[in-house]
């Protein structure tokens, strides 16, 4: 009888298990066919110029990609998805725990936090993300969310150049799973559109494509 017990409790926890993991990847795949298939990505004529190049000259700032140099990651959301970005141009790398975070641009740490261990789809993990904030000299301001517990490497007040390890990803926060959420702002702290060199040229990133940090 204790054998019997042991094996249905065994086998509803083994389907637990499942239902749970798969649900995670579920919802990646909804992140994911979101990206391709959405046109709320290009809603904005100014977004579609940009990322189609036919905004000239365009002598916004070229950032580095925030990872490691040869890395490779998926951009999972981009500017104004209906997912989790509405009225934001912001990006969201999926990266496993511990992938090495690096400054898109030289500036001065300006806020960082680190002590949070938790994360989730519940509105009490709003202000639960580890994060850094980096200021450039322009007076704009780089953000890198959802970092590891205890995951951050750089002090505020701390000078960064571009490239420097500054920290390492995770899953804290406001999140469905591990990733880089990536943000920059102007001084009156609106969203600034972001472009970046890549493989391909300097470009404007599209969701739902990989990008591999060339330098």
């Amino acid at each position: 009888m204790a054998i019997r017990y042991f094996n249905y409790i065994f086998i509803f926890f083994y389907y637990f298990w499942l239902n749970v993991y798969a649900m995670r990847y579920c919802l990646l795949i909804c992140f994911v066919f979101n990206a391709l298939f959405s046109n709320a990505q290009l809603s904005d004529s100014q977004i579609r110029d940009l990322k189609g190049g036919h905004v000239k000259p365009d002598n916004s700032y070229v950032y580095r990609l925030p990872f490691a140099t040869g890395s490779k990651f998926l951009l999972i959301q981009a500017y104004n998805s209906k997912m989790s970005h509405r009225n934001e141009l912001s990006l969201d790398f999926k990266m496993k725990k511990g992938s090495k975070i690096c400054a898109a641009r030289e500036g001065i740490v300006v806020a960082t936090k680190e002590d949070s261990n938790v994360g989730g789809l519940k509105d009490e993990y709003l202000s639960e993300g580890n994060h850094i904030i980096i200021q450039h000299a322009d007076g704009s301001r780089a953000m890198y969310w959802h970092l590891q517990n205890e995951g951050v490497l750089v002090n505020v007040g701390d000078s960064v150049i571009k490239g420097q390890h500054i920290g390492f990803s995770g899953n804290t926060g406001y999140t469905a799973f591990p990733h880089l959420h990536f943000q920059v702002q102007d001084v009156n702290g609106n969203d600034i559109a972001t472009r970046f060199n890549t493989k391909k040229g300097i470009i404007y990133l599209r969701p739902a494509k990989w990008y591999r940090c060339v330098q």
